[in-house]
């Protein structure tokens, strides 16, 4: 399994979980101002919350909306994501899930999650379609014999404490633990 380096190209990309969250904010305010043709200029930006979870590694981010009258959206991001890909790639995963506001609130629960009408909405504001690639693991667990990779884990667990414990399931011998030095970290605010 090969690990990526985090990518750190200038001072946008060493935020804090406050400041990602606070410039996510701004910069969905550009993104209206960049795109008026897009249903996303019509998004009232204010009844959008902000968060920053430093547990989300499955994934970029992610949208909750609350239909209610008028709907209200939280959308969280990836603090581990951010720290592993850049700024630069957050903006395309924050149009992405603007784009699932307007879905969320034009169609409720009458599409599917990225079918045609997502794709129209994604298009007008050169968001990605697809996700980015899960955060690299922490902990790598290897069977101790024959190299294999066993799994793969973000928190260290007793596996990653004891690995001496547990048998592969292929050669049944103990496991070995790498630890991804590299690993995008999650600050602690």
């Amino acid at each position: 399994m090969s690990i990526t380096k985090p990518v750190v190209l200038d001072e946008s990309d060493n935020l804090s979980r406050t400041e990602l969250a606070e410039t996510a904010e701004r910069y969905a305010r550009e993104v209206q101002e960049t795109y008026q043709q897009s249903p996303i200029a019509d998004v009232e930006l204010a009844r959008v919350d902000w968060k920053v979870s430093p547990q989300l590694c499955r994934a970029g981010a992610y949208c909750e909306t609350l239909l209610d009258d008028p709907p209200e959206h939280t959308i969280v991001l990836s603090y581990p994501g951010y720290r592993s890909w850049g700024w630069d790639r957050m903006k395309g995963i924050i149009r992405h899930e603007l784009v699932h506001v307007v879905i969320n609130e034009e169609y409720e629960d009458g599409v599917t999650a990225h079918g045609p009408e997502f794709q129209d909405v994604a298009d007008s504001v050169d968001a990605p379609l697809r996700g980015e690639d899960p955060v690299p693991y922490r902990y790598q667990l290897y069977c101790s014999y024959c190299g294999a990779l066993i799994d793969g884990l973000y928190k260290a667990s007793d596996r990653t404490q004891n690995p001496e414990e547990y048998q592969s399931p292929c050669c049944e011998t103990t496991l070995q633990v790498e630890t991804n030095s590299d690993w995008p970290g999650i600050a602690t605010e």
